[in-house]
């Protein structure tokens, strides 16, 4: 029993010190379905442990009883002859215990694997009055780190997306953002949407932050898009371009080698990827050149965890990049 118990204890452990020895190496996260995998094996093993952790107590106990010398009084020696019993009736505590607990844990997207970040959506007009305070921020600060350095009161919620867990999100409040360890600053921010690590949750994974106040004519959101492509480039902060390396990848981009610039951003393993979305519905017969409303925001990650990075490369950006919507 001791036996199993230990080395189911080291198999944890093992496992454990290799998943943090590989996310500090940078290799990309599986797939969801093998995350799921993995996420159902550790929660065997763990209840494994527990459930060997039983009769290892039991035995123990009663072990040290008769190096006590209390083996002759009736309620030892009855525990002895019964120890098998006594085994049996706390797994089913414990049995009883998990038909409740797991099913109301998978209720609550304890085996979810979804991490997107998905931005709350953007009111039309901005809420009028000052600044409602700055948020500092980056992936993979902590929340207090976080929380010490922003002014504005954060708001932690149910995350609608991923029942179970908690997300740190508000709107409509006109606010600062500050990319923290870079000189990248946003004033006039519609809102925020913070995600943290599902094996840490006092760590940010990812930050969608709604950049632009209002909704805006197109021309105006290329002007902001290259403002931002500016003011990052002068920080410092390298753009990266999708590599088109097979020959099938190259027939799906019409042949070309590599993808557009400009986008994805990276400084000090953080990415900041400019995004835009449209707010209003196609009209027939429209110029699509300058049509639409639009709004410009960001989505912030680790590197090691943004999706796809590995077919992504870095560099100074060109001369030229594109700033229109896409």
């Amino acid at each position: 029993h001791a036996i199993t118990f230990f080395g189911i204890l080291a198999a944890i452990i093992v496992i454990a010190i290799a998943g943090n020895i590989v996310e500090a190496l940078g290799v990309p996260r599986p797939s969801p379905p093998f995350q799921m995998l993995l996420q159902i094996v550790f929660l065997g093993l763990v209840l494994t442990l527990a459930f060997s952790f039983i009769p290892l107590m039991v035995k123990f106990v009663l072990q040290g009883q008769i190096w006590a010398g209390n083996q002759g009084r009736p309620v030892v020696k009855s525990a002895i002859e019964h120890q098998a019993t006594i085994v049996w009736i706390l797994w089913g505590i414990i049995a009883a215990g998990l038909v409740v607990a797991i099913p109301a844990a998978l209720k609550d997207g304890f085996l979810s694997s979804s991490t997107q970040t998905t931005p709350v959506p953007a009111a039309e007009t901005i809420v009028e009055g000052s600044s409602q305070g700055t948020l500092v921020a980056r992936p993979g600060m902590t929340v207090d780190e976080m929380t010490a350095q922003s002014s504005l009161k954060l708001q932690r919620t149910v995350n609608p997306y991923a029942p179970g867990l908690s997300t740190i999100a508000g709107g409509g409040a006109n606010f600062e953002f500050d990319v923290a360890g870079s000189a990248i600053k946003f004033k006039g921010c519609r809102y925020y949407f913070i995600t943290t690590y599902t094996r840490d949750a006092q760590r940010v994974e990812s930050i969608s932050i709604g950049t632009s106040p209002a909704k805006i004519p197109r021309a105006e959101l290329t002007k902001a898009n290259a403002d931002l492509q500016a003011r990052l480039t002068a920080d410092g902060w390298l753009t990266g371009h999708e590599e088109y390396r097979s020959e099938q990848d190259r027939q799906l981009h019409g042949g070309k080698t590599r993808g557009e610039e400009g986008w994805l951003w990276l400084k000090g393993g953080t990415t900041l990827h400019i995004m835009s979305r449209r707010m209003d519905d196609p009209k027939p017969g429209e110029d699509a050149a300058p049509a639409g409303e639009w709004i410009q925001y960001v989505d912030l990650w680790e590197k090691k965890n943004y999706p796809g990075v590995e077919r992504y490369v870095f560099a100074p950006p060109a001369s030229k990049v594109s700033a229109a919507p896409r």
